[in-house]
């Protein structure tokens, strides 16, 4: 069985950072190899670029967005496009790795912002759509969302060692007119970013939950790098504990993961007694929820799953926690 482990680990994070920053070189150079009589050069100029890309640096979410987008046009015989796309990602420079708060239109161009607002629109993202926020609203998030990430390095310093490997942006947006309010969001076209609505009011406390839900996502993201976690196609629906109504079995057993991560995050939290009575009242209602959604999520992934390699190292190591003694007590 392959090697997952359910608690964040650095070492595991970085490989897996690595791992699909790896996979992204690997397409680029075959693709800059095949339009090398279209493109003249392609090829050189691509291995100048990647010699320039040192280990402890990283790419953004927009480079392995665009290469989505190179993919798409050639598939369509469009090769003008995906050269000219593929010599954009060429000219991106990399950027240390490390956690950064950025701001959908202030921080990106226009068109990576119109990216991040087609992808972060997907359904499965959880998003269901998102627009540049008001800034003077992203400005008081991202204060608190300092706190928050300041609050997992002291406390949980596995995690944020994870958070550093894996997620490169956190994106501040709003919600998109007339879509549902929502968290935040993942896409794993956009490896290494996560979207959160900077419009939404929450505490640090619901930012600290909000970004081991995240992160949960992206770490299932990377697990996924060569194979799903399940060979049954999304067209066959089950119904979402979570969604209440039917969906993927791929979304419903991230569900029970990001459940789990959040009930390892939440009892430390209630254990930490930083945190007043009324938002323990509250982080112990999250935590009895989420429990009920773990639960749920991961029973019907036993029983309907057709799970592959990955699928069934990652639901070990989730069961393995979850049936350790204590994870079903709430700390008073």
């Amino acid at each position: 069985m392959l090697h997952f482990q359910f608690i964040p680990n650095s070492g595991d994070a970085n490989t897996t950072n690595q791992a699909m920053h790896d996979g992204l070189y690997d397409s680029l150079r075959y693709l800059a190899d095949e339009l090398s009589n279209e493109a003249p050069g392609l090829d050189s100029e691509f291995e100048a670029w990647r010699q320039n890309i040192g280990p402890a640096q990283r790419l953004s979410s927009a480079v392995f967005g665009t290469y989505y987008d190179v993919v798409e046009a050639l598939q369509a015989g469009d090769t003008e496009t995906g050269v000219t796309l593929i010599r954009n990602i060429l000219r991106v420079r990399p950027v240390m790795r490390g956690t950064r708060i950025t701001v959908l239109g202030r921080d990106y161009a226009e068109t990576d912002s119109r990216r991040i607002e087609k992808f972060m629109g997907a359904p499965e993202t959880g998003a269901a759509g998102v627009t540049q926020p008001d800034q003077a609203q992203a400005d008081r998030f991202a204060t608190k969302l300092r706190e928050a990430i300041a609050w997992i390095e002291h406390n949980l310093p596995q995690l944020h060692d994870e958070m550093n490997a894996l997620l490169g942006e956190l994106i501040l947006v709003g919600p998109a007119e007339g879509s549902l309010e929502f968290e935040g969001g993942t896409c794993f076209r956009l490896w290494g970013a996560v979207a959160l609505n900077a419009e939404r009011k929450a505490s640090v406390a619901d930012l600290i939950v909000t970004l081991a839900h995240e992160e949960g996502h992206a770490a299932l993201f990377g697990a996924c790098k060569n194979e799903m976690l399940v060979e049954n196609p999304d067209s066959e629906l089950f119904w979402s504990p979570i969604r209440r109504t039917k969906r993927p079995l791929e979304g419903i057993f991230h569900a029970s993961f990001v459940s789990a991560r959040m009930i390892w995050v939440v009892r430390h939290m209630l254990a930490s007694k930083e945190f007043g009575w009324l938002e323990r009242r509250r982080l112990r209602k999250i935590l009895r929820e989420a429990e009920a959604i773990q639960r749920d999520s991961a029973d019907i992934v036993r029983r309907e799953g057709r799970l592959t390699e990955t699928g069934k190292a990652v639901l070990k190591s989730m069961a393995d926690f979850m049936d350790a003694p204590g994870k079903s007590l709430i700390p008073a």
